[in-house]
């Protein structure tokens, strides 16, 4: 796979003592976006607050805002909400409670002290709630929304894929963003459950690491994880009884055998996996012995006996 976006979180992430931007790291991303490589922020932060951090927010392609809550992309203004607005019956008892806090387009933000109101609140009132927690705050949203979901709206209004994303943070609320994108970072200084699960670590002490890491990542010829595999394509077990996989980028496969020895079965589970998995592939079949694929999502069939494929196809 191809490194063509690059997602990163904010606050911790790539920001300095006084919540800005780092300097470097606002360096790297011009240098991605001048190599064609699409950047985006992905963040708790309300839209306007973001603002404060950033500036210009068009130093971005999108901003996947709320937590996942808002995408919004610069360059068009065009802003796209995947939740609701707070209830105004949670918010009044938020304020009967004396709890402070902040609203935006979905999000509802407090200090994380006044979790277990928010959580009576929810349970009394019956609402599709969830709690998030980054750090010293706690976020209420609607149940389906997080930094994942934003950010794959978001790259499907692109017509960007996850599989050729690197996606970086530093805290709770970064798991889901992570687990979306090809490849899932983790700043050393930041959560020790968050870089235990991540696919590498940002090493380092502060977020202008964040901006080496970023120039290392582009100069990659393929986008392949060097830790942990998350989406391994399973090949069938050893005499043991143990899994054998493989990794699904940054490889070149032959098989090889006798005739009748499971060649064709092989190839069809690899691309069986890679499929399902919604890797994109492209499988030239003159015997027509993988015609069963076409059943799965997603899958086009050119061509057959009659007529043969055209070359336009």
């Amino acid at each position: 796979m191809k490194l063509t976006v690059v997602a990163l979180d904010y606050d911790g992430t790539v920001t300095n003592a006084g919540g800005k931007l780092e300097d470097a790291v606002r360096k790297s991303i011009e240098d991605l976006r001048h190599r064609g490589i699409a950047v985006l922020f992905v963040t708790g932060r309300r839209l306007e607050h973001l603002r404060e951090g950033v500036g210009d927010l068009r130093i971005a392609d999108a901003i996947v805002a709320e937590n996942g809550a808002v995408v919004v992309f610069p360059a068009s203004g065009r802003t796209l909400s995947l939740g609701h607005r707070p209830s105004q019956a949670f918010l009044d008892e938020l304020t009967r409670a004396k709890v402070p806090f902040i609203t935006g387009d979905c999000v509802v933000e407090m200090d994380a002290v006044h979790a277990p109101i928010a959580l009576t609140a929810i349970r009394r009132l019956e609402l599709p709630l969830v709690l998030l927690f980054n750090r010293g705050r706690v976020m209420v949203l609607p149940q389906s929304i997080s930094k994942g979901t934003g950010l794959r709206e978001a790259l499907t209004a692109m017509r960007l894929s996850v599989h050729n994303t690197v996606a970086i943070g530093d805290a709770e609320n970064d798991h889901e963003m992570l687990a979306v994108a090809e490849v899932g970072a983790a700043v050393a200084w930041g959560s020790a459950t968050l870089r235990r699960v991540a696919d590498e670590v940002v090493h380092g002490d502060a977020p202008p690491a964040v901006a080496t890491y970023l120039q290392e990542v582009a100069a990659r010829i393929r986008l392949a994880s060097k830790g942990q595999i998350r989406r391994p394509i399973i090949l069938g077990r050893d005499v043991s009884g143990n899994n054998v996989f493989l990794t699904p980028g940054g490889r070149n496969i032959l098989i090889s055998g006798d005739p009748r020895s499971g060649k064709s079965w092989i190839g069809g589970l690899l691309a069986e996996q890679l499929i399902i998995q919604r890797y994109s592939v492209c499988l030239i079949d003159p015997e027509g012995d993988y015609r069963g694929l076409e059943t799965l999502p997603g899958v086009l069939l050119f061509g057959g006996d009659d007529p043969p494929t055209r070359p336009r196809e």
